[in-house]
């Protein structure tokens, strides 16, 4: 389950046998975040009772929370497939029909214990849930298109429609011949080195043969001819099985301690290769998988050719098997990184969201703050200019007044001393003129 802001997909994964394939493969079923139904995806507590166990099977620790998530899709999901099924997809029988089903399926409820997604990731798929927003689906990252290519559902349709259609005119067809039969019997051990290995049988006498070649018509005997016939293909088959119990007894004694030996030389053989492949650079392009696993199969193919030795045919079965669980493993690593990533992602994005709106209070708050001391301090200012002006004036009227009082005394002084020499003028003005008069008097005769 991937999910960010805009983004949303859900990988459900269908584990399927496939004849001549002894693990299970992988069938992956991506729902993506675009073929989601507005307002139809839901998040809701088990309304159905559970099968004894299943809570077991998905419960992850302590106490199980299971929740049922329905998913409303617009068109069917894609699949996604080992690329190194190859052909082998078209051998899938009835084990396809469950996927089909699933691959057809427009609503989806999925059974899960919440307790694997965390509080965070939890949050995210309520939000999700809730959400009405239409949200787009998440690409897919190289390393994944690498190990795994995409099929509509309808091909597997296909697929399946054709299988139906053989099985059918199967039934439909005559029971085959004596002859058909022989013509069925199997090869001989050189030939069937990649069959399954069968469990050891208890008996190996021709009394008891396996009925697993001969068809025959329970109504019609067959002619003498026929029954000799018979009879070989019944000792061919029983030698063939004898022989194959003996190689596997064989085998199966031999193959711990060959594992042991040449396990470590494979995994170096092949975990370079395969960790080359999932690290794409940007002068080169990876080699798909897919391409490794044909040429490890055309080089088995042509070493089969030639004789080889059984140790040779037993390095190339186990490299098969090696590759084709590193590959699942690889898978799991890179879709559980991936799941991280994101998960980390979006828990750096929100605490990023979280700090910035943090910032821009803190800026508020402090300009704010700022405002207001620079208020504070400039009605200060104003009060003390107010009261400076006011003490200006006084002092400046007090000392204007002081200067006026001053020049006023200077210029009394002044006066007085000016008056002071005018009548000290005028007083010898008049003794001289006093004098004139008496010495005129004087002068003059009687």
């Amino acid at each position: 389950m991937l999910h960010s802001d805009t983004q949303f997909v859900v990988s459900l994964g269908h584990s399927i046998s496939i004849h001549g394939v002894d693990d299970k493969q992988l069938f992956t079923l991506r729902y993506q975040g675009d073929n989601l139904m507005l307002g139809k995806t839901s998040l809701r507590d088990v309304a159905v009772p559970l099968p004894e166990g299943s809570l077991d099977m998905i419960a992850r620790q302590g106490q199980p929370r299971p929740r049922t998530l329905l998913l409303s899709l617009k068109a069917p999901c894609s699949v996604w497939y080992p690329h190194g099924l190859g052909n082998e997809v078209y051998s899938l029988h009835t084990s396809i029909a469950e996927l089909l089903t699933l691959a057809r399926a427009t609503e989806v409820r999925i059974l899960f214990d919440i307790n694997w997604l965390g509080k965070n990731n939890l949050a995210r798929l309520q939000s999700v849930v809730e959400g009405s927003q239409q949200l787009t689906g998440v690409p897919v990252i190289p390393q994944f298109a690498c190990l795994y290519q995409q099929v509509d559902w309808s091909v597997l349709d296909s697929v399946q429609d054709a299988k139906s259609g053989a099985y059918l005119s199967t039934e439909d067809e005559a029971v085959p011949s004596i002859e058909d039969a022989l013509l069925d019997a199997p090869p001989s051990y050189a030939h069937v080195s990649g069959k399954r290995s069968r469990k050891t049988r208890t008996s190996s006498t021709p009394n008891s043969p396996p009925p697993k070649r001969l068809l025959q018509d329970p109504t019609c005997a067959p002619s003498p001819p026929e029954r000799a016939k018979s009879t070989a293909s019944s000792t061919a088959t029983v030698q063939v099985d004898v022989f194959q119990d003996i190689v596997t007894s064989a085998v199966e004694k031999v193959l711990p301690d060959l594992l042991r030996t040449q396990l470590p030389s494979i995994l170096q053989d092949l975990l370079p290769g395969m960790l080359t492949g999932l690290s794409p650079s940007p002068s080169l392009s990876p080699t798909p998988c897919s391409s490794h696993i044909v040429n490890a199969l055309t080089q088995h193919r042509r070493t089969s050719s030639h004789n080889p030795t059984p140790a040779a045919v037993v390095r190339a079965a186990i490299s098969t098997h090696t590759k084709t669980h590193l590959q699942e493993l690889l898978t799991d690593a890179l879709e559980q990184a991936s799941e991280l990533h994101n998960s980390a992602r979006n828990e750096f994005e929100d605490d990023l969201v979280d700090i910035k709106l943090e910032m821009a209070t803190l800026k508020e708050d402090h300009i704010a703050a700022f405002n207001e001391e620079c208020n504070e301090k400039l009605a200060e200012l104003k009060e003390r200019l107010a009261e400076d002006e006011d003490e200006t004036e006084v002092a400046t009227k007090e000392y204007s007044d002081e200067i006026v009082l001053r020049t006023w005394d200077k210029l009394n002084m002044m006066e007085k001393g000016v008056r002071c020499r005018c009548k000290c003028r005028y007083g010898l003005k008049n003794k001289q003129v006093k004098l004139e008069q008496g010495t005129r008097a004087m002068s003059l005769p009687l």
